[in-house]
């Protein structure tokens, strides 16, 4: 029973420390720091971009106007479909347009878990797609980082699309396309709602302060 359970824990640490030397020989941890900074970079840009418009439109009435003549309804049924279809519309739009809830942060939940359902949608399309060889074809011959990275990395282009500033629909769609294992993509994606909380706090507050 001693010999059993050492071998367990060696055969664990043995594990990590393999992660870890192919981690280090791909280079996924330089990849992992360019797409940290990337971010800080992103939030940095989007502060800038909604103090700088505010100077010449007053933001709050933009989108305070917006939700008078657009239904609740129909834009997250937008959100939906960008979220499942290559990610069109960026997802800080519509955080900015939660902001101008009171209850903003049960919006931005709402927000996140549609961008979570998106991302499995995009999964199943590009489960679908396997059956169409020359749009299988063609799809992977224009995203050829994207099947690189989940080739190479796996689960981490999935945690790092959900996370940082890369097409997470597109990537999904590559995972459905690569039968990734659905269970570890619908862990993985959770993180997708901790990026939705990262980017709000920073949102939320810049046009907090343009009134």
């Amino acid at each position: 029973m001693v010999r059993t359970a050492t071998k367990q824990k060696r055969t664990f640490w043995q594990t990590l420390r393999l992660i870890h030397q192919k981690n280090i020989r791909t280079k996924l941890y330089p990849f992992l720091i360019q797409n940290t900074i990337k971010m800080v970079i992103t939030l940095g840009l989007i502060v800038v971009a909604i103090l700088a418009l505010n100077q010449y439109f007053d933001l709050g009435s933009v989108l305070r106007n917006f939700i008078q003549n657009h239904s609740t309804g129909s834009v997250l049924s937008i959100f939906l479909v960008s979220e499942s279809v290559l990610g069109w519309i960026p997802p800080d739009f519509f955080i900015a347009w939660a902001q101008q809830f009171d209850l903003k942060f049960l919006y931005l939940a709402i927000l996140a878990t549609i961008s979570y359902i998106g991302g499995i949608n995009a999964y199943f399309i590009g489960v679908y797609l396997n059956k169409f060889p020359k749009i299988k074809y063609w799809i992977e011959e224009k995203n050829k980082e994207n099947f690189k990275l989940i080739r190479k990395w796996g689960g981490f282009v999935i945690i790092f699309a959900a996370l940082f500033p890369l097409p997470y629909a597109t990537t999904s769609t590559a995972a459905g396309m690569l039968r990734y294992p659905f269970k570890q993509f619908l862990l993985f994606g959770l993180t997708r709602y901790l990026r939705f909380l990262i980017y709000a706090l920073v949102i939320f507050g810049a046009i907090s302060k343009i009134g």
